[in-house]
């Protein structure tokens, strides 16, 4: 879909313009003449690049107090707020318009997808064995980079029907200066209040984050999609048209789950998070059986009901009795709302029973045992209802039914994930309190190994004969008990799977197997075979680990035990691939690279075995983390790799950016689906003959841009100190956008201690965007005397033009002038300058080598609506950045010094604003 800019730059002007009459009415004219001071030299400097006259912005930057500068970096932050908006409501008009025109369809719609497959010989059969594996599982996850308050993501949804309504009608008609005016009164309150957070977020504010976007797009947006999907199938493949959807889609959860690293989630918070899943999709129940009641008002003295419906209602006499004791002959005609009634009685007791965590007899009596119950109830009015008015049967009540078969009483599974030196450390404690077990801590991997097998093969559950263990076991056995009663109490697919990180040992897997059996987790039967509640997955995500993939694997799949455990799990093993940490650890290519052979590794491996796997994929929103288009990064992962089903982990501001509006989230899963859809035909995934030479050439520029990153990360002395300086790093732990801390230890950080998000988002605030290309260029100019292949490999290999694609766009980011004022910042000269000539160097060899390599002249010049997008923004960031290094500057001094001196407003909350600026402005950034 191409972007006609003047369409979209008026409507960003419009929303503008409301938002300089805010800062005029709210605090003077001089705050909108600082802005367009530095919005008009900034453009200027950018067309005419001149020395003199960005040292005169500098120069004005600094005489203006932190008053001044908090003022217009609220209004470029709020401004890039609006635009993205802007843009985000233009594609969703430009989709609907292509929808309208039903020759049209985009890449990645359903319609496109199944009409490719259609062209590509795949019978109806073949689909519907293609739809019947299928299974995408997005993860919300509560990685800190979104800066974003719930109060202005709700403003901003607010805006977007607002400005969808100016699109919609006539410019001077009454609707139309209706809509301006609400849109005028919501960018006010947007400036009035306060975008920031003046408070740390706790696990419970990060749960209730999560939860935001499922009330705000998606209990809509899930019956849409599959709504969609249906209606392409019967134009696509109308032999389908009775075939019945499967539920293919499920959500996940790492917010109140994933202690790995942050203290503060507990058992009582992984205990809090299913308690409001639970009330959360419980009352959004409520609420369409309401709906339902008032619309499924079929009487019997007109139409036939089905006796299933009466039979149902006398099942319940004792509950329909209570229910409708005010009046025994409400509804009596009308059996639909007669038992809508009762059903809606049962889905409040369930409610109740669960947050009462069991305790209610009362509720007990009326509860739901499971959702299954509930999905039977509706199943029969929607069989008697489609035998007179199928409009009913197949509207509102299939809407319910679907979105239950998703979310069940759960709504999103919660996966536990946990470090693999914390599982072992609290084994050994385990058996330093066992007189007849030995010195855990002294056993070498194939010791462990067989004590652990030895430990899990015994029948019963273990007990723990002693008080004296330490509280890190205690809070371990703790949460494996809250597990299994929540299990019991909400629904079987209440977790997810208990995700290893760090996993570098098969230990590691029956460590935890060995802990969930203490509380009935994990057992084993009559026959010796072990089965367990939760899949164990591990995690692997430096790069030595994903290399050691084809050791750790079989090591555990050689054990007949566990071998055993995976036939009560579909033969299916999950694992889960690292990209933060493997880029981090050792760049970009080789990142690419390993995470592409391990996925390989792992598919020889199930098929030596007779396994299947699924694959879980930790993608953040930059591209150094595995972000990008979820469609195209899907559809080109290696051939075979996905069995019909993949999960995504999806971070941070990426939430916001697929999930605040509906049609976007409709948009966002139907990306990813249809992208699992390609990658698991083989008519999609067809390999080039010369994958092998492909390959080869991949390998050699991940080995060259490996040792070219190395060099500079871990074999430059100081590069840390470097870094911690000429970034705001340091400073991004002000900004209130996560409870998990950001560092593992305090002090300077480095490779090890400094977690990927903020590794990441630093280089971004900065305009490095170092990890997202570092490495590149070196590797690039490499192999010049092999550009022909590679610029084959480019038009062949989908995999390696998603990754120059990518890496194209996080590149077009960086901006090596400001990079360069940024690391001024750094003290030491020499240091400073050693590194920036590295940098310096690099960058200019990856610009030249993606220039050549696509044959362009510059950056973008394929992705057009991307590189205008870029181009406005920088008039923008640019006064943004160097307000940012002014603030940084007075942070440090006042640091140093104890006072900043430039007015009363501490230079703290200018600061944290920009960097929030700078993430709107540049957007995935961590």
């Amino acid at each position: 879909m191409t972007i006609n800019n003047h369409i979209l730059r008026e409507r960003i002007s419009l929303l503008g313009s409301f938002l300089g009459d805010a800062i005029s009415r709210q605090t003077g004219e001089q705050t909108l003449h600082t802005i367009e001071i530095l919005r008009k030299g900034f453009i200027q400097q950018r067309r005419e690049p001149n020395e003199a006259h960005k040292q005169q912005l500098i120069d004005f930057i600094a005489s203006l107090d932190n008053q001044a500068l908090k003022n217009v970096i609220r209004s470029f932050s709020i401004y890039f707020f609006l635009a993205n908006l802007s843009e985000e409501n233009y594609l969703r008009e430009q989709r609907h318009t292509l929808r309208m025109q039903s020759e049209h369809s985009w890449e990645g719609s359903f319609r496109r997808t199944l009409l490719e497959c259609r062209e590509r010989n795949i019978e109806p059969a073949q689909m519907q064995e293609l739809i019947e594996q299928l299974k995408f599982i997005p993860v919300f996850t509560a990685h800190p980079t979104e800066a974003r308050r719930r109060t202005t993501m709700n403003l901003l949804q607010s805006l977007f029907t607002h400005s969808d309504a100016l699109n919609n009608f006539a410019k001077n008609s009454f609707a139309y200066e209706q809509a301006k005016e609400q849109t005028a009164q919501t960018i006010d309150l947007l400036w009035s209040s306060d975008e920031v957070r003046t408070r740390k977020p706790l696990v419970y504010d990060e749960i209730n984050n999560g939860l935001h976007y499922f009330n705000a797009s998606l209990f809509n947006a899930i019956p849409k999609v599959y709504r969609n999907i249906k209606d392409a199938i019967v134009e696509i493949y109308p032999e389908l048209i009775d075939y019945p959807l499967p539920a293919f889609m499920s959500f996940g959860s790492w917010i109140g789950g994933d202690r790995d690293g942050n203290p503060f989630v507990t058992h009582d918070t992984t205990e809090m998070a299913v308690l409001m899943h639970a009330d959360a999709v419980l009352r959004h129940y409520q609420v369409l059986l309401k709906k339902l009641r008032r619309q499924l008002i079929h009487s019997d003295t007109i139409v036939t009901i089905e006796p299933d419906v009466y039979a149902k209602i006398e099942s319940y006499i004792e509950l329909d009795r209570r229910v409708f004791d005010y009046n025994l002959d409400d509804y009596g005609n009308e059996p639909y709302r007669r038992l809508l009634s009762l059903i809606l009685s049962k889905v409040k007791a369930t409610n109740y029973l669960i947050q009462s965590k069991g305790s209610d007899s009362e509720a007990k009596k009326d509860a739901y045992a499971n959702p299954q119950e509930l999905l039977e109830d509706l199943r029969i009015i929607r069989q008697s209802v489609n035998t007179h008015d199928t409009a009913h049967g197949e509207g509102l009540l299939l809407d319910v039914i679907r979105l239950v078969k998703t979310c069940g009483f759960h709504l999103a599974a919660l996966d536990i994930r946990q470090e693999s030196s914390y599982h072992s450390g609290v084994i050994a404690d385990i058996f330093a309190n066992a007189a007849n077990l030995p010195d855990y801590q002294t056993l070498n991997e194939t010791e462990r190994q067989q004590w652990l097998t030895r430990l899990l093969e015994k029948p019963g559950t273990p007990l723990i004969y002693t008080d004296n263990l330490t509280d890190k076991t205690r809070e371990q056995l703790a949460l494996m008990n809250s597990v299994a009663t929540l299990r019991k109490l909400v629904g079987q697919d209440t977790f997810g799977s208990y995700v290893i990180s760090m996993t570098n040992n098969a230990s590691q897997l029956l460590e935890v197997l060995l802990l969930m059996r203490f509380a009935g987790l994990c057992r084993v039967d009559d026959k010796g075979q072990l089965s367990a509640d939760l899949p164990v997955a591990p995690l692997f995500e430096t790069i030595e680990d994903l290399k050691n993939i084809d050791k750790i694997l079989p090591a555990v799949l050689d054990n007949p035990l566990y071998r055993g455990l995976l036939q009560h799990s579909d033969n299916t093993q999950e694992i889960m691939l690292g990209y933060s940490d493997s880029s981090k650890d050792g760049g970009i290519i080789t990142s690419a690279w390993q995470l592409y052979s391990a996925q390989q590794t792992i598919n020889r491996i199930a098929e030596e075995y007779g396994i299947k796997t699924r694959l879980f994929h930790g993608r953040g929103g930059s591209v150094s983390r595995g972000g990008g288009s979820t469609h195209k990064a899907i559809a080109a992962q290696p051939a075979g790799t996905l069995h019909g089903q993949i999960k995504v982990t999806e971070q941070g501001e990426v939430l916001y950016a697929k999930y605040a509006n509906t049609d976007t989230a409709v948009f966002e899963l139907t990306m990813g689906i249809t992208g699992t859809l390609k990658a698991c035909s083989s008519r999609f995934v067809v390999q080039p003959p010369e994958l092998p030479q492909y390959e080869a050439l991949f390998a050699r520029l991940a080995d060259v841009g490996e040792q070219r990153y190395r060099k500079l990360t871990d074999h430059t002395e100081g590069f840390y100190e470097f870094y911690s300086q000429a970034t705001p790093v340091a400073e991004i732990s002000l900004l209130n956008i996560g409870s998990r801390p950001a560092h593992r230890n305090k002090g300077l950080p480095s490779k090890t201690t400094l977690r990927a998000i903020p590794w990441v988002f630093g280089w971004s605030l900065a305009r490095f965007t170092l990890p997202a290309w570092y490495g590149v260029g070196s590797a690039l100019d490499s192999v010049k005397e092999d550009e022909a292949l590679m610029k084959e490999m480019n038009d062949c290999w989908p995999f390696f033009n998603v990754f120059i694609s990518n890496i194209e766009m996080a590149f077009t980011k960086s901006d090596m002038s400001i990079a360069h004022a940024y690391s001024q910042l750094c003290d030491d000269e020499m240091l400073r300058e050693q590194i920036m000539t590295a940098v310096t160097d690099e960058h200019e060899l990856t610009y030249s080598g993606l220039n050549s390599l696509l044959n362009q002249q510059s950056l973008l010049s394929s992705q057009q609506n991307l590189s205008a997008s870029l181009e406005w923004r920088n008039a923008y960031l640019d006064p943004t950045n160097y307000i940012q290094i002014e603030l940084l500057k007075r942070a440090r001094q006042k640091e140093a010094s104890g006072d900043a001196n430039h007015g009363d407003l501490d230079v703290e909350d200018p600061l944290i604003r920009s960097i929030n600026a700078l993430a709107a402005g540049l957007r995935n950034t961590g």
